[in-house]
């Protein structure tokens, strides 16, 4: 099962944002967020390609796409050892428990040597159940979490 995320040019902006409508809607029963007037969901995307910390990939499979992912590269700039995010994650519907989404997220994990956080929604059991597995199998355990009530999210930190 070959997994393959392609960096997303500004001349796929249109595709990512396409996907970005799924990924709302599926977060739209733990945000309460509405569509627009146009029957879409409102977002910018513009700030991936001016700020070089956001990295957006299309996570693809026998040459289709199934879903994307952005890294984003907290203190880039500043701190020596950077915090990377898996910021945005989406796996299409069908394509899900097949161990695709697991095997995108490891491949996207061993892009950088970093210092990591991976954050949940409290409200969204099934990324809490996938990223805790996830994480806890790609650092054999070792790893830590907190639930953040300022938040109100899980946060798993490990550097790989």
């Amino acid at each position: 099962m070959e997994i393959n995320l392609m960096p997303v040019t500004v001349e796929q902006k249109e595709t990512l944002y396409n996907l970005y409508q799924y990924y709302l809607y599926d977060f739209s029963q733990y945000t309460e967020e509405d569509l627009e007037m146009n029957g879409q969901f409102n977002i910018d995307l513009d700030h991936y390609w001016e700020d070089p910390r956001w990295n957006p990939y299309l996570v693809c499979h026998k040459e289709r796409i199934i879903g994307f992912l952005v890294i984003l590269l907290e203190n880039y700039d500043t701190n020596p050892d950077p915090t990377h995010v898996i910021y945005d994650f989406l796996i299409l519907n069908k394509y899900r428990r097949k161990g695709l989404g697991k095997r995108a997220a490891i491949k996207a994990l061993n892009l950088y040597h970093a210092n990591w956080k991976i954050v949940q929604m409290k409200d969204n059991q099934p990324a809490i159940l996938f990223w805790r597995d996830v994480v806890s199998q790609y650092t054999a355990g070792k790893y830590i979490e907190v639930f953040r009530e300022d938040l109100n999210k899980y946060v798993q930190s490990f550097s790989n």
